[in-house]
């Protein structure tokens, strides 16, 4: 039977997400307006007031297919499968390619979906870790041979969520051999490309890279558009995306006439959006390494090659007066309504946390997170090791 353990991480932030004054930890980069975005292409404002709402197709539209496809080289529009969102996506991918007893390689730590779809549909799934070395998070191309005979699927996430990880384009290649080997479905959820931080090299998408790659993509990440609910599928494998096409008729069957129009406006001004949102997460990137030089008592800090995330740890000082970053994370929300993320809820090391660093008021949040660590409550009480 199909049916997926409690989404951890969501449930946290059901819990505190629209009452916290402060998100130190989203993922999503600042947002902006309806209005603000239909200024971005003139005419749009009637292409919305002027839409029927009826059904859209199963697909997508067609001028947001290729609008789409036009980030792309090889797949073309008929590669690119729109959903409402990218969870969805997610969903009709794993239930239309995945069976019993499937083996499926997960790099790890990741969201939860990605690991847990595959397990709840009967999947054995195959951790690959992510690890610190040389001062960056790294995944070791040579440890995934082994990992990956006889496998159905390798799922990636690049950049990576929660570390900000990224892989060099040498074992990127690497990993695309190793997939073509086996034979097997490479899906990269790739919701932070474009978010590449301070000259990383932007790996080619999947999808462009192998023929049974498939490229996740969403607008709620670097364009900052979370609200629009539209993600994608992109491959050069037409049978899967076909099988993907017969489970949606089960969900959502379609996505949002509105939400599509206002896609298709996102789609064309995507590098604008995109530098936007990269501009502001490498300032407010700026903020924080400035606050981790000046507390090494509180976070020991490995820096994001992409994306608008990161994974500190706690220090070992930090450790002994809070306890771990989920004890830490519910006293400050509840002291200050600054909300961090606890590394627990990726089934990863207590001691660290997640940090979102997209958004337009994060260096805000930084310095009054200083200011209490410098109060009295920041400090106490202390909390044995």
């Amino acid at each position: 039977m199909f049916r997926p353990r409690p989404f951890a991480l969501e449930r946290f932030f059901a819990k505190h997400e629209f009452s916290a004054r402060r998100l130190l930890c989203s993922s999503d980069c600042e947002s902006m307006s309806v209005r603000e975005l239909l200024a971005l292409e003139p005419g749009s404002e009637e292409s919305l007031l002027s839409l029927r709402l009826g059904y859209t197709e199963t697909r997508g539209a067609p001028a947001l297919r290729e609008a789409l496809a036009s980030r792309y080289e090889g797949p073309g529009a008929d590669g690119i499968f729109v959903h409402a969102g990218a969870e969805e996506a997610l969903l009709n991918l794993f239930a239309a390619t995945l069976s019993d007893g499937d083996r499926v390689v997960v790099a790890t730590p990741c969201y939860q979906s990605l690991s847990e779809l595959p397990r709840a549909l009967g999947a054995t799934t195959l951790p690959w870790h992510w690890r610190i070395e040389g001062g960056r998070w790294i995944l070791d191309p040579d440890e995934l041979a082994p990992l990956a005979r006889g496998a159905r699927m390798i799922v990636l996430n690049l950049p990576h969520n929660p570390t900000g990880g990224t892989v060099s384009p040498s074992d990127f290649a690497a990993i695309v051999a190793v997939a073509r080997k086996e034979g097997c479905i490479l899906l990269v959820d790739e919701v932070y490309r474009g978010l590449e931080l301070r000259e990383t090299p932007r790996l080619p998408a999947v999808c462009e890279a192998y023929e049974r790659g498939v490229s996740l993509g969403v607008f709620s990440k670097n364009a900052g558009l979370a609200g629009l609910r539209i993600g994608w599928l992109a491959s050069r494998d037409r049978e899967l995306l076909d099988a993907v096409a017969a489970f949606k008729d089960y969900n959502s069957i379609c996505s949002s006439g509105p939400s599509e129009v206002l896609a298709l406006v996102a789609a064309r001004n995507y590098d604008i959006l995109g530098n936007r949102a990269r501009a502001l997460c490498e300032r407010n990137l700026d903020a924080f390494e400035g606050f981790a030089a000046r507390h090494p008592d509180f976070v020991e800090w490995t820096p994001p090659a992409g994306g608008s995330i990161a994974f500190p740890r706690l220090a070992a000082a930090a450790l002994g007066r809070f306890g771990d970053a989920g004890a830490l994370a519910e006293r400050l929300v509840s002291e200050t309504g600054i909300l961090l993320l606890p590394g627990a809820l990726y089934e990863a090391d207590a001691a660290r946390f997640r940090l979102g660093f997209g958004r337009a008021d994060f260096a805000e949040g930084v310095a009054e997170l200083e200011e209490w660590l410098g109060a009295g409550s920041g400090k106490g009480p202390a909390v044995a090791p």
